[in-house]
């Protein structure tokens, strides 16, 4: 929680960004809590009324943080695929898959709030469109010989569908490690570039 001592002064912009980074936290916690408002606005350490300043409901707080969540998930792709650093793309992929089964697996966590719930609804940003970020990533794999040349956003939706269906079914108590290893079997399989097969075109 953030302490009365470090109060301080910010913009519009910058005290809803705290109360959307203190929301996350509380979610990540998976606290029973009563009041998400209240628990909210203690947690970025604001004034109760702060929160309907930029929230009208804790819904839309929710579409707020589904939204923050989707923007990191994108731009860690976009970053991928636009650096220019050299990058083990077989190391990448299995720490961003083990990642996002760690996530979706946890029951009543982060990302059954966010994208199980009330702000599964509203509408999303057409920048913030998964498939098309871990296509994007994919595709320089492909390019740079580390994956099979085959349609990134067939890839990408694939592999994003094998991931929810792993986390979905560790969170109903299937051992996280069977799961793990299927999803790394699964991309050595489809994925990996036959040997000496070296840079090729992508779709």
């Amino acid at each position: 929680m953030v302490t009365s001592r470090s109060r301080r002064r910010l913009s519009p912009e910058a005290r809803r960004s705290e109360l959307i980074d203190a929301a996350i936290r509380l979610l990540e916690s998976r606290q029973d809590v009563s009041n998400w408002v209240q628990a909210v606005t203690a947690e970025a350490d604001a004034a109760k009324g702060t929160f309907y300043v930029y929230f009208s409901s804790w819904e839309e707080m929710l579409a707020a943080v589904r939204d923050r969540v989707l923007r990191d998930y994108v731009d860690r792709f976009h970053q991928l695929a636009e650096s220019t650093e050299p990058i083990d793309w077989w190391a990448t992929l299995d720490a961003e898959c083990a990642a996002a089964v760690g996530v979706i697996s946890q029951p009543g966590g982060l990302h059954d709030a966010v994208f199980h719930f009330g702000s599964a609804a509203a509408p999303v940003d057409e920048g913030l469109d998964v498939i098309a970020a871990i296509a994007r990533a994919l595709r320089r794999g492909m390019a740079e010989g580390a994956f099979r040349p085959v349609d990134p956003r067939i890839a990408a939706t694939f592999l994003f569908t094998v991931l929810h269906g792993a986390g979905d079914a560790i969170a109903a108590g299937d051992q996280p490690e069977r799961w793990l290893a299927a999803v790394h079997d699964l991309t050595r399989h489809w994925l990996a570039a036959p040997p000496g097969g070296g840079a090729a075109d992508t779709p």
